[in-house]
């Protein structure tokens, strides 16, 4: 075995997994946003508290929270607190249109909502409101909807909440009041064969389909795929692949998790400011799709460009460690110099 090889996890769920690997990397780095750092220890303890206050709203296992969210803290804190407790995630697209996230909803039966007021134009808080137009004279965690019948509560991320909506510290408040140990005995009835998500197809040619996923599946695949690509506790793994896709939920994110790989989150891609990312972070590891690809090679900023105009010439494509090196990474990118045939590029490594 290489010295920096990961072993595989013994845990079978999600919610296991952070516990173990924040007792085996305490204070290595889980996640960076923007100006947030996470160690495993912050992660683990940040995903109890969401947990505590899921039961505090009465979220139950085998219950579904809609998570509408981008590729935040709060993605992946919600959905492990999800899985702590034996809950289930619908993820729902933050590219949904009024129409589509009425669906998602109705689908998924969702008791508990975690979601942005808006993002990019798409104003989900006000679609949400049409859908359950109660909700203005509800309080927070009380919604009763005729149209929504299972949901009963609706958190919002991203500022002061309105009427009907807890804000986050509020809703962190009401886990305040449930005891640890309420959690810990929530969590041992959590099976490995328990879905912890329901990921949706992109539904371009018909209705959506809704695909469930079992902890111990997500883990062991996760796992496999961190080892094709050679993943270890040194690495850092630039994600600009949306969480609420397979590839951004059950593919990289547990790779990088059962690997104890710190993960770098990009909130929606874009070329010029993930090639800052990357460097910035000394990300080692790219995790994305090929037009991402394409985007970041042809960037004017790429260190390649900068050197070299057409330096992609049929060369094959290396991947660099930070140690390649030194101390860092100069070349964060020089990963994607392909042989101009950018569709090798996979998911779980490189063709």
């Amino acid at each position: 075995m290489k010295d920096d090889a990961s072993p595989r996890p013994v845990s079978c769920t999600l919610g296991d997994l952070v516990d173990e690997i924040a007792a085996r990397r305490p204070a290595a780095e889980a996640i960076v946003f923007r100006h947030e750092r996470l160690d495993y220890a912050a992660l683990k303890t940040r995903v109890d508290a969401f947990a505590r206050a899921l039961l505090a709203v009465g979220v139950q296992h085998g219950d579904r929270v809609a998570l509408l969210v981008t590729n935040r803290l709060e993605w992946i804190i919600c959905a492990l607190a999800a899985a702590k407790i034996g809950a289930i995630v619908a993820a729902i697209s933050t590219f949904s249109t009024p129409r589509e996230l009425a669906w998602s909803l109705e689908h998924c039966g969702a008791v508990a909502m975690i979601m942005l007021e808006a993002f990019r134009g798409r104003h989900f808080l006000d679609a949400l409101r049409v859908l359950c137009p109660e909700l203005g004279d509800a309080q927070p965690g009380a919604l009763k909807s005729s149209r929504l019948p299972s949901l009963r509560t609706v958190v919002e991320v991203d500022g002061q909440a309105p009427a009907g909506v807890f804000s986050l510290p509020e809703f962190l408040a009401r886990g305040a009041l449930v005891n640890p140990a309420s959690l810990a005995a929530t969590q041992r009835t959590v099976r490995q064969d328990d879905i912890c998500y329901i990921l949706y197809t992109s539904g371009s040619t018909a209705a959506p389909k809704g695909v469930t996923l079992a902890h111990d599946g997500v883990i062991a695949n996760g796992f496999d795929i961190g080892e094709r690509m050679h993943l270890s506790a040194a690495d850092r793994v630039w994600l600009s692949v949306p969480l609420f896709w397979s590839f951004g939920s059950a593919n990289a994110l547990p790779a990088a998790l059962t690997h104890g790989s710190c993960i770098v989150l990009q909130e929606s891609f874009d070329a010029g400011e993930a090639l800052a990312l990357i460097e910035r972070e000394r990300c080692s590891i790219y995790y994305g799709m090929p037009n991402m690809a394409r985007a970041l090679l042809e960037h004017p900023d790429h260190p390649a460009a900068r050197r070299h105009a057409d330096r992609a010439d049929h060369r094959p494509a290396r991947r660099y460690r930070n140690d390649d090196q030194g101390a860092g990474c100069r070349r964060p990118l020089q990963c994607l110099w392909l042989d101009r045939d950018l569709w090798k590029l996979r998911g779980d490594g490189w063709a």
